[in-house]
């Protein structure tokens, strides 16, 4: 994150830079467009005539005389240098002139005159100058509008003139509005992720004031209606029917329709229009520049800003405290607007040669065989294309494969746009810019990635045991890293397993648990054998068994009953410590390390090489309520029980420490007096092997659980009654004895046994969709009721 802020702050930086200085920047910062357009008007209404030292050369490339006829052959063609300008005194006259009675009528001084003249119409010289090139008296004869030769001191035609600087002025205005809806729009969607961020630290810094707003009528009343329903109904997590998609929560549907609207409005509005135009024959022709423009800006811009949401080392995440599931699904918004832009900005080039001054197709098939004009079709047809395959279904079941296309799309689009704009616009309006910001956040993301892996494994590996738990397709990985500074609960991290190919591959898991502090581990009789196919290795005898933890109230021990046995490996120089992660086997890389382990003996561990990148999530600015709850309530689904289990550590490590060394030792929870942890699952074994390896002396949690699979395989239901919530109400384990119920989970019933009048309760859900729109549903039924009650969904959403 730090690697990202700072990168972010660098490209910024240079940014800024660049708009400060005369070549660089957008225009409007930094590059200025037609400022005296009074003056460049004069000039290129005169630049295209002949004057006496023209020099003319044939189709052949024969050199002519520098002084022509004017009746010479036409098939000769002039050039006219620089040098050849300030030397002609007719065109000097002429060119002061018009810029004293056109610039001098809109107030230009007599010294900005001088500048204008110096500028265009001797290049810069310093001589001539503006006063020695004045008439002595006024010319009284005007050009033609078809003139040729510029032989004598004239009047500019004054047809040419307006129809030259009304074109100026009307592309420069457009030009600049580009421009300024498209800041507009950054510093909106920028700026309220910094306001909302502000907001929460402010929050933190002064919590007495925060739970006082928290509890008022209007904050309770905002919280029922937008910041906690689902838009419609209760569906929010749970995928539409088909898997078409998922539907935002009210409160960030509000705001994607926000930022839809203001993109639709910006690419629509202040258009203007003017004719006779130098440079398009017609309006429609015209407008369609001007659209086309103002659309393809807008599409950079918007480009840049999924960009950035897409980084998983996105700065905003902590500063805001939403989830990344919450900036992907702003991710996928912005890049549907981004490609609807860049849509529009084909058809309306396209549109252009529809215009009856031009020849249609013959004329579009030229201008479409200009690389830049290719390159932009490219680029818009690699763009549909990313957005069209991001669809859910492809997401859900071949993601991998989905990955790898949406990266090739994306750096294509992006080559394309680069062909598209430097090699024919070059740096003159600044659209290169927008390149550069998609860029940096791009490459930002993934240096940061990068330096994360260098730190996290100290330009080595770490090592990691791996088995299956039995009676299911879950995989218990503990991992030894190198480093474990910032670990904590409602955390992820990312892990490379280089030896089971596609080493580019990395995937997220939740940490479950982890241990600081660890007893040495005695060897006994092993053999490790090298597995030459994938690089990993495989422990076939004896463990050692490892001795009983002397400081329970600072971890979770992950090996307590007789049968775990722990591996000794190269891994415990590493600082002594490790973490923990569940992991269900799917089809991609983790079916492959199912597969590679189920040809060793059942109960057998595995030792494997990997990388991580660290830990992410977490941030206090997304668990904030968790300061302030009197009662924490977890309410997981399946595998979700990796995440929770972290949130169960945290709270046990403070739970044996008395007075204020409590407060200060259970971190975010440090008020919490009360810790009801409920879960439901569809293997009985998972919920026997998580009790014994994870829940043992647990101390003050109290803890509820549902059997949801095949009734063959259930336990002993308990005697009381389906569904009577006395006997949960009034269960307080002190061990892990706990009976586990057979059906599902109540899950209105439970978060209301969780209520306590005057008391602030924190819901937590880690689980299937259904299962946390059901638990949003209910919560927001408690906050009408007049509870306070927070919401912390953990949820990752294809």
């Amino acid at each position: 994150m730090i690697v990202l802020f700072a990168l972010c702050s660098a490209s910024l930086f240079a940014l800024f830079q660049g708009a400060s200085g005369a070549k660089g920047g957008i225009i409007g910062f930094g590059l200025s467009l037609y400022e005296d357009s009074c003056s460049l008007a004069c000039h290129d209404s005169l630049s295209s005539l002949y004057l006496s030292c023209t020099t003319f050369s044939n189709h052949d490339g024969m050199t002519g005389m520098k002084e022509m006829d004017m009746g010479m052959d036409m098939g000769m063609m002039g050039m006219t240098t620089e040098e050849c300008r300030t030397s002609n005194m007719p065109w000097l006259q002429t060119m002061a002139y018009c810029i004293q009675q056109a610039c001098g009528a809109q107030g230009y001084t007599v010294e900005r005159q001088a500048r204008c003249f110096s500028t265009h119409a001797v290049a810069g010289a310093s001589e001539p100058t503006f006063h020695e090139c004045l008439p002595m008296t006024a010319p009284t004869v005007e050009l033609p509008e078809n003139a040729t030769w510029l032989n004598n001191t004239s009047l500019v035609n004054q047809h040419l003139y307006h129809a030259t600087h009304g074109t100026l002025e009307e592309f420069a205005r457009s030009e600049y509005l580009h421009t300024r809806y498209s800041m507009i729009l950054y510093f909106i969607v920028i700026g309220t992720c910094l306001l909302w961020g502000i907001k929460i630290q402010l929050a933190g810094a002064f919590p007495s004031i925060h739970q006082q707003l928290h509890k008022s009528t209007i904050v309770s009343k905002l919280r029922q209606y937008i910041g906690l329903p689902a838009l419609f109904g209760s569906r929010h997590l749970e995928p539409l029917s088909a898997n078409l998609g998922y539907v935002p929560g009210r409160a960030l549907t509000i705001s994607i329709s926000i930022y839809v609207i203001l993109n639709v409005i910006f690419s629509s509005i202040s258009f203007g229009s003017f004719q006779p135009n130098i440079y398009w024959p017609s309006q429609q022709f015209e407008l369609c520049e001007y659209i086309g423009n103002r659309t393809g800006t807008l599409s950079l811009v918007n480009m840049s800003i999924a960009i950035l949401f897409a980084g998983r080392n996105n700065i905003l995440i902590g500063i805001t405290g939403w989830s990344q599931t919450t900036f992907l699904t702003l991710h996928r918004w912005a890049a549907r607007v981004a490609t609807l832009q860049a849509i529009a900005h084909s058809i309306a080039y396209t549109i252009q040669y529809v215009d009856p001054g031009y020849d249609g197709a013959e004329s579009y098939s030229e201008k479409a065989a200009e690389p830049f004009y290719w390159w932009g079709i490219i680029g818009t047809i690699a763009l549909s294309l990313a957005t069209a395959f991001a669809v859910l279904p492809l997401r859900i079941t071949l993601y991998e494969s989905f990955l790898i296309i949406h990266i090739i799309l994306i750096i294509l689009s992006l080559v394309a746009c680069w062909y598209h704009l430097v090699p024919h616009f070059g740096f003159q309006y600044g659209y290169q810019v927008w390149l550069y910001i998609c860029f940096a956040f791009w490459s930002a993301d993934r240096i940061a990635r990068l330096a994360r892996i260098v730190y996290y494994n100290r330009l080595g590996d770490a090592k990691a045991t791996v088995e299956v738990v039995p009676g299911c397709n879950i995989l218990h990985i503990t991992v030894f890293p190198r480093v474990t500074q910032g670990i904590g609960p409602g955390q992820h991290t990312f892990l490379y397993f280089p030896g089971l190919g596609r080493f580019w591959e990395s995937h997220p898991f939740s940490i479950a648990a982890w241990e600081r502090r660890q007893s040495p581990l005695q060897p006994a009789s092993l053999s490790l054998s090298t597995s030459k196919g994938n690089g990993a290795y495989s422990t076939e005898k004896e463990f050692a068994t490892l001795p009983p933890a002397t400081d329970s109230a600072m971890q979770v021990k992950s090996m307590a009953t007789p049968r775990q046995e722990a591996v000794p490996c190269e891994s415990q120089k590493y600082n002594d410590v490790s973490f923990q992660l569940l992991v269900r086997a799917h089809s991609g890389m983790t079916g492959t390390l199912h597969r590679y382990l189920s040809s060793h003996p059942v109960g057998s561990k595995v030792e494997i090489s990997l990388y991580t990148e660290g830990y992410y999530a977490g941030h206090h600015a997304t668990l904030q309520s968790l300061f302030t709850a009197d009662t924490v309530l977890c309410l997981v689904g399946g595998l979700g029980i990796t995440n929770a289990l972290g949130y169960v550590q945290e709270y046990v490590s403070g739970a044996s420490i008395e007075g204020e060394a409590a407060r200060n030792s259970r971190g975010i929870m440090r008020r919490a007096k009360r810790f009801i942890l409920a879960w439901s699952a569809k293997e009985i074994a998972f919920i026997d092997y998580v009790k014994k390896n994870f829940l043992t002396d647990t101390q003050g949690v109290e803890y509820l659980f549902w059997y949801t699979g095949s009734p063959e395989y259930a336990p002993q239901k308990p005697e009381s009654p389906k569904g009577d919530m006395q006997e949960l109400e009034a269960h307080h384990p002190t061990g892990i004895d706990t009976a586990v119920a057979v059906g599902r989970m109540p899950i209105g019933s439970i978060i209301r046994s969780s209520l306590e009048a005057g008391r602030q309760t924190t819901v937590l859900v880690c689980g299937p969709g259904q299962m946390a729109d059901e638990a949003r549903r209910q919560v927001v039924h408690c906050v009408k009721d007049g509870f306070n009650v927070d919401l912390v969904e953990e949820a990752f959403a294809w």
